[in-house]
């Protein structure tokens, strides 16, 4: 079979998935798919093609776990069903942090960037906060990512192994750690310390409480994308409180936080939590959430 006779094909429909596919399975860009279509087809090729093509129609397994891969910010990220499936709206965090920095680029921090530190606690694939680094190498001296699951952990480390030589080309002595933590617990047994400058700490945390999810989530997320990512249980909250817990016994100076939430979560927080922590909302998507600046008081 010839390329043009599979990519015409009637009974696949879906033909953004199946160039998808055939640029993967190919690996060859959409131009060069687009201008070879008189080209003989290999039956191995075909045959994974239409089985990748029917787990997306049929069995509803989002197009990202079937190639392995996501398009995210310009570059290209490995992710499977231990991550989440990096949105579009997380860009939003990206330019929240971006700003902020920049918003200090006349301050005195310049001088001194090996004191300042980026802490992603619930990495998931990093596809965030590489983004952040790759924006801003010259304003951190050090990166930590933490992440509670194992396998999740894993395609994060996979990321970085991708983009090794593309961060230290930017940055030849910025150091990078990985640590499989609950939350902020591996500090208590981090045989360094917290550096004298600025710590920027980012945590997208799970914020759905648990009966949004369960009405409102299409039912492909709830059945291919790890659910533990998304739930903070009843208010959504749980996991946002227990980190603030152990900001309060660790007191860790110039701390800013970046934090993702839905816009009434933001009012419990300010209740339950305002007398030690101001929150300021800087960003805004989807009418209701939010992009959230806080800091110790």
């Amino acid at each position: 079979m010839i390329l043009s006779d599979l990519l015409w094909c009637t009974d696949l429909k879906e033909k953004f998935v199946l160039q998808k596919l055939l640029c993967t399975f190919l690996s060859c860009s959409k131009e060069q798919l687009w201008t070879n279509m008189d080209k003989e087809i290999p039956d191995d090729i075909i045959q994974k093609t239409i089985a990748a093509y029917k787990s997306y129609v049929e069995d509803k397994k989002p197009l990202e776990y079937i190639l392995g891969h996501v398009d995210f910010f310009g570059r290209e990220f490995f992710v499977d069903e231990a991550t989440l499936i990096p949105r579009p709206e997380t860009e939003y965090m990206i330019n929240a942090v971006t700003e902020y920095i920049n918003s200090l680029k006349l301050g005195a921090w310049s001088l001194k960037p090996k004191e300042n530190l980026l802490l992603d606690i619930g990495t998931g694939c990093w596809v965030l906060w590489i983004s952040v680094l790759l924006q801003n190498p010259e304003y951190f001296g050090e990166a930590i990512f933490t992440d509670y699951f194992e396998n999740a952990l894993a395609i994060a480390k996979k990321n970085f192994e991708t983009y090794t030589k593309e961060i230290l080309a930017l940055k030849s002595d910025l150091k990078i750690c990985f640590f499989q933590s609950d939350l902020l617990d591996f500090l208590v047994h981090w045989t360094s310390k917290l550096p004298d400058g600025t710590t920027i700490l980012v945590a997208n945390l799970p914020y759905i409480p648990e009966a949004t999810f369960e009405q409102n989530v299409a039912d492909n997320v709830k059945k291919r994308e790890p659910k533990p990512a998304f739930v903070g249980w009843d208010d959504g909250l749980d996991y946002y409180r227990k980190m603030f817990e152990q900001l309060f016994v660790l007191q860790p100076k110039n701390l800013v936080m970046f934090l993702e939430m839905m816009t009434w979560q933001v009012d419990i927080l300010r209740q339950d939590f305002g007398d030690r922590i101001a929150f300021e909302e800087v960003k805004t998507f989807h009418f209701n959430i939010r992009i959230v600046k806080a800091y110790l008081k």
